[in-house]
């Protein structure tokens, strides 16, 4: 009898998880660290139209 095989996923597979992991962890240090920065970029919110 020969061993089964185990599946291992492609390591590209789990390059990507783990850059997506660490994506996540590296945006909330930059939060708690420089929230300012994030307080300051345009979230596409609704502004009033100043009249002329």
């Amino acid at each position: 009898m020969e061993p089964k095989k185990k599946n291992k996923p492609n390591s590209l597979v789990i390059i990507l998880f783990a850059l997506v992991v660490l994506m996540i962890i590296i945006y909330f240090i930059l939060v708690t660290f420089f929230p300012t920065v994030f307080d300051l970029m345009n979230t596409g919110k609704i502004q009033p139209v100043p009249d002329k």
